[in-house]
């Protein structure tokens, strides 16, 4: 991971008063080491909730395209572009994969969920995070085993 990503994930953590060694871990795994401009196509997801998009629609973009937009993951944290739109991001989607943005909107999510869950703790959290909050207690969801292993086997202890 180069310097550059490692400082824009310090700046997005304190930003968002999120242990840094979290984030790095969420992009570590997400981005598969750092890769800025990783997207993915997530198709369980559009199948679920395919719908017309509600909300904003960026002018001049098509009804189809945002559609297939809301159901990629974006950036370095892979954030949804549903989620993004939903936390109230009104750019075109490809500018999450700017990192100072990605970061900024996937550690947005993951403070809110943190707020909400982080009494539970950073595997409630994390599961919330990767399957959407009504999956924060499926055991089925191993992100929490994948995420703490870029941690070395610990959560942080500051946080939540």
């Amino acid at each position: 991971m180069t310097e550059e990503i490692l400082k824009a994930i310090l700046a997005a953590a304190d930003e968002f008063k999120l242990p840094f060694e979290l984030v790095r871990a969420v992009v570590e795994h997400e981005s598969v080491g750092g890769g800025t401009y990783a997207i993915r196509y997530e198709p369980g997801f559009d199948f679920r909730y395919h719908r017309a998009p509600g909300g904003f629609i960026p002018p001049g973009c098509s009804q189809a395209t945002e559609e297939v937009g809301r159901a990629m993951s974006w950036g370095l944290m892979q954030i949804m572009g549903e989620t993004a739109r939903t936390l109230g991001f009104q750019g075109w989607f490809p500018e999450l994969c700017v990192p100072a943005i990605g970061l900024a909107w996937g550690c947005r999510y993951l403070r809110r969920l943190a707020d909400r869950y982080g009494h539970e703790g950073w595997d409630v959290v994390c599961r919330a995070y990767n399957g959407g909050p009504g999956n924060r207690h499926n055991l089925e969801n191993d992100y929490p085993s994948k995420i703490l292993k870029h941690l070395g086997g610990r959560w942080p202890q500051k946080g939540v």
